[in-house]
């Protein structure tokens, strides 16, 4: 089963992201822990977007697509933001790692098993897999 969508880079459609998010663990019948995985990393990117990838107001385009695999959820998501591997937490350009969103990067890494990033055209691509019930991530993981 796969979801997906496109929305606006600004605050207020994180609403529609989480709904997204949790009509498709309902669908997939994963547990709220594992949803609730998904929906912070997914805000967590999303907002890094809003606050430091597209100018202020510019509302750019942000594509998420939410797969199953085997017992983990697949996320992909996109954005058209200057190159930033937040998986590493490597700007294009050089930044301080405050504002690349080094606390928050550290979250996304932690509550998911594996994480890629990927510049795909004018495009950011980050794949991550967050665990589904019993398969959950070690404390360890989540050091940064």
């Amino acid at each position: 089963m796969q979801a997906e969508g496109t929305f606006h880079a600004r605050l207020p459609s994180f609403a529609e992201v989480r709904a997204l998010a949790e009509a498709f663990g309902q669908a997939v019948g994963a547990d709220h822990d594992a949803t609730l995985r998904v929906v912070l990393v997914l805000e967590e990117l999303f907002t890094n977007t809003v606050a430091h990838g597209y100018p202020a107001g510019s509302e750019g385009p942000v594509w998420v697509a939410l797969a199953m695999k085997g017992a983990a959820i697949e996320i992909t998501y996109e954005d058209a933001c200057p190159a930033f591997d937040p998986v590493t937490g490597a700007p294009a350009a050089e930044r301080a790692v405050e504002q690349a969103g080094g606390v928050g990067l550290a979250l996304v890494r932690g509550l998911s098993v594996s994480a890629d990033y990927a510049r795909i055209g004018d495009r950011n691509r980050v794949v991550l897999t967050v665990a589904t019930g019993s398969a959950v991530p070690p404390p360890s993981a989540a050091a940064p």
